[in-house]
């Protein structure tokens, strides 16, 4: 599952033209770290009834399974209440991106990988991010594989593994 509340269900995905116009940015804003590290930016959205979720993944351009840097960002309800609340959260979500990019790439070997969700504030807002290390691709692609019934939270799986 790739939102953050469980009660996240059936997200529409975010156009593809503002994904790729989002990684685009990011792929100029950081050309020289890409350049030097082999690697480029990919984007990912969804907007559920209760959150906005933005993906940006850092990946390799040849290795596939070299780890990426992959930042989850994630809004609350009141902050996506209306369209004009939704840009809005969309642009914010954008600046913390870049705010939590830039500072990946300011120090030279960057490992703060938080996988659990976090919350941020910026602007007088509150967000919810995580940084790991899933390749949203490969993510996106085992989920159709899956089927849309496949999901599995983190206490099912512990209980069923336990067993």
């Amino acid at each position: 599952m790739l939102a953050r509340n469980k009660s996240s269900k059936n997200g529409k995905v975010l156009p593809q033209d503002w994904s790729e116009s989002l990684a685009r940015l990011l792929n100029e804003t950081y050309a020289t770290e890409c350049k030097q590290n082999g690697r480029y930016f990919d984007v990912y959205g969804q907007i559920y009834s209760g959150e906005l979720l933005l993906v940006v993944s850092y990946l390799s351009e040849k290795d596939e399974y070299t780890a990426p840097i992959t930042l989850f960002l994630s809004s609350d309800p009141d902050q996506i209440a209306n369209e004009e609340k939704v840009k809005e959260t969309q642009n914010a979500l954008i600046e913390v991106a870049g705010l939590f990019f830039d500072e990946i790439f300011g120090v030279e070997e960057w490992d703060n990988f938080e996988p659990a969700w976090q919350e941020v504030t910026h602007k007088h807002q509150n967000y919810w991010y995580k940084i790991t290390r899933e390749n949203i691709n490969a993510t996106l692609e085992a989920n159709k594989l899956l089927g849309e019934d496949f999901d599995i939270d983190d206490e099912e799986f512990e209980e069923e593994t336990e067993h």
